[in-house]
């Protein structure tokens, strides 16, 4: 995977790799903490605080922008290698000592289905967090604890990680708040000290963003032919057209529908089994965080990283089969959007909306299946 990885990251046009935003944004924060300046406080950055370590260690070793890239890679490949390493023992420890073989070359095919984002942006880091809170989650007991931490390092990193915890809430839940809220207190302290304005700016710049042009709603809108053109803002392509303004303001009303459905549903099988158990956590915490995606007003590429660990994880036998294939769909047509097809896609020109609505359906698709497959599971065991 990770020589896979490094190939066709080589093979990546300069703006997609050394030149791209993400990089630059990633480059500049490093060299700037090594240089003794503060986040927040001396420069602007939209990531939370605890993104800033993985782009340290590249500014460390790197004296140009060619070097940085390829130390950056390097570290998002041996943390992917790692997160894989930590599924396979999740799904040994779910299904049995031959179990890991599918969701590890699922997981794979996943990795370098996405190798044009695999790499090239930190999001890797999160899903290293998610599969050692699913890894910790079927162990039970007192490992629960550390997925509660795991979790709160990868909220530090880019918040969503938080949606994950809910899973883990049953008796206890009240120790596990307590660790999460001190280890998430960690790497945001010194900076809501030292820079306290500037970090609720970056939370202001997110919360100020558009419609993203790669977002459910946006695609929704130009099946329908609502979408007259695509601007850069905030970092990203936005639509404008009819009705984009209105559905951006709604999207976090749309959200909290949808990770309400998924509590509901979260909540009937507490009900009926007196319980969630470890085993569950994969698919509910994939449901969670799919149910952000969908309602969210950005849906860049990179965000299906982080379902890397949790979705081959979601069910066992031919179930596990079909989501695996869904998933690997979703994976591949993101790439045949981004970057395959971007330029259609800004143009608003055959194949990129089609494409990109194309995926998104398979994403919307994902979701369901997380919630009805446990209800058709159940239905097979039943006498």
């Amino acid at each position: 995977m990770c020589l896979g990885l490094f190939v066709f990251s080589a093979w990546l046009p300069p703006d997609l790799r050394e030149n791209s935003n993400d990089l630059s944004i990633y480059r500049h924060a490093g060299e700037s903490i090594v240089r003794g300046e503060v986040p927040y406080r001396d420069f602007f950055i939209e990531y939370p605080p605890g993104s800033l370590p993985s782009f340290v260690l590249p500014a460390l070793f790197s004296a140009d922008r060619d070097g940085y890239a390829n130390i950056f890679t390097s570290e998002m490949a041996v943390v992917l290698a790692v997160t894989l390493m930590l599924a396979a023992l999740a799904a040994r420890r779910l299904r049995g000592p031959q179990a890991w073989i599918l969701p590890g070359a699922v997981f794979v095919a996943a990795a370098l289905l996405l190798y044009p984002v695999a790499v090239t942006r930190y999001d890797a880091v999160v899903a290293l967090t998610l599969a050692l809170a699913a890894l910790c989650a079927t162990l039970g007991g007192r490992f629960v604890d550390l997925a509660w931490a795991s979790l709160a390092f990868g909220a530090a990193a880019k918040i969503v990680p938080a949606l994950a915890t809910v899973p883990l809430v049953r008796r206890g839940a009240v120790r596990g708040a307590a660790i999460f809220l001190a280890v998430i207190l960690l790497p945001f302290a010194p900076f809501v000290l030292l820079g306290g304005k500037g970090l609720l700016a970056s939370f202001a710049y997110q919360a100020q963003r558009g419609l993203q042009v790669e977002s459910l709603a946006a695609s929704v809108l130009m099946a329908l032919d609502r979408i007259n053109g695509v601007v850069f803002e905030s970092g990203a392509f936005e639509v404008r057209g009819q009705g984009a303004g209105l559905v951006a303001s709604l999207s976090p009303l749309f959200t909290l529908v949808l990770l309400a459905v998924t509590g509901l549903v979260m909540y009937r099988e507490y009900r009926r089994a007196g319980r969630i158990g470890g085993e569950a956590f994969p698919r509910y915490a994939a449901a969670l965080i799919l149910a952000f995606m969908l309602g969210s007003k950005v849906l860049s590429p990179q965000y299906l990283l982080w379902l890397l660990p949790l979705v081959p994880l979601g069910a066992g036998g031919a179930a596990g089969v079909g989501l695996c294939a869904v998933f690997l769909a979703a994976c591949f047509t993101t790439t045949q959007v981004y970057p395959t097809h971007y330029g259609d896609l800004l143009d608003l020109s055959y194949p990129g909306p089609e494409l990109l609505l194309a995926r998104n359906l398979l994403l919307a698709s994902l979701w369901v299946l997380m919630l009805v497959l446990p209800e058709t599971q159940r239905e097979k065991r039943a006498p």
